[in-house]
């Protein structure tokens, strides 16, 4: 007997929660349903908030990506948890770095980064392309991982805005050392 692809493994193992079919080609990880592709852009994407839901294709369930060995990767960790840290580690010098789960976006992250002795936060996105999950801080640079993304901004560097109040300041992001995991009490 031949064996089974993994994605028509799924397709017949569950069906869409929405329509009952068992053309299943994506699964929402916040909400834990599986969908068809015609649910998913006719139903899901329409539900309350779904903008900010990771949808995956079934063909990458368990390769979600994994950080947890990398010295930069602090999980999920709030904003002011890793002010306290960079403030902590403030010694370490401008570029001093961490990368956390974003508390406001669900599958994105934020390198949060020592700038002039002040923390500043930057954003890095996720989305689907092509059934691939990729990872973007500008519109026009799209990277296959975050690993990419932190070795751009430790080589390369980057010039970030930051919009304040009365006025918009200009940094250059040079990644340096990342601030040792910790747990804030």
């Amino acid at each position: 007997m031949a064996e089974q692809s993994s994605e028509t493994a799924a397709q017949s193992a569950f069906m869409c929660q929405f329509c009952d079919q068992q053309n299943v080609k994506w699964k929402c990880e916040d909400c834990g349903i599986f969908i068809c592709s015609m649910c998913k852009e006719k139903i899901h994407s329409r539900l309350k908030s779904s903008n900010k839901h990771r949808v995956m294709s079934i063909k990458d369930i368990g390769k979600i990506p994994c950080f947890e060995d990398e010295l930069w990767y602090h999980g999920k960790i709030s904003r002011t948890e890793a002010v306290v840290l960079l403030q902590k580690y403030k010694y370490m010098g401008d570029g001093a770095f961490l990368v956390r789960e974003s508390e406001t976006s669900s599958g994105n992250y934020s390198l949060d980064v020592l700038i002039n002795g002040k923390p500043i936060p930057i954003r890095i996105n996720t989305k689907e392309e092509s059934g691939r999950l990729m990872y973007f801080f500008t519109k026009n640079e799209h990277f296959d991982s975050l690993n990419e993304v932190i070795d751009l901004l430790k080589h390369k560097g980057y010039r970030a805005k930051q919009v304040e109040t009365e006025h918009v300041t200009v940094y250059k992001v040079a990644l340096a050392d990342p601030i040792p995991k910790e747990t804030i009490r």
